[in-house]
């Protein structure tokens, strides 16, 4: 039998973060030392750009949804926009100005969408599948 899961739906948000900041700085670190500086800190930039984002969505949600009906679609929508626009603007800096490493990077953004994989099939293991 298994004994109770430390990670639930309940702090799940605050274990993504933190197995996402752990990959990001594991990743960037073999990234550096194993292919270049360059590629070890486009990675990490793009992990830390990937939880920036998430907390920005997350923040966002819970915004609109303690409005009022009629007004959380508008405001939901403009978010979206903005966030996206601020998003495309920090790639194009980190890529054109700062001469990031694309594959680095997005290596980077995809930290998350890994943590949220490798979290998923943890809880439905530990479920009973």
């Amino acid at each position: 039998m298994t004994g109770p899961t430390r990670i639930n739906e309940s702090n799940i948000f605050s274990w993504l973060v933190r197995g996402s900041l752990l990959l990001s700085g594991a990743f960037g670190a073999a990234g550096a030392l194993l292919v270049s500086p360059r590629f070890g800190v486009s990675l990490f930039a793009g992990g830390m750009l990937a939880i920036a984002n998430f907390f920005w969505i997350r923040n966002g949600l819970e915004a609109a949804l303690r409005l009022q009906p009629r007004n959380a679609s508008r405001f939901a929508v403009l978010r979206y926009i903005l966030r996206l626009a601020i998003m495309a603007a920090l790639l194009y800096l980190a890529i054109v100005v700062l001469k990031a490493d694309i594959f680095g990077l997005l290596i980077g953004l995809s930290v998350l969408v890994i943590n949220i994989i490798a979290f998923s099939i943890y809880l439905s293991t530990r479920k009973g599948g």
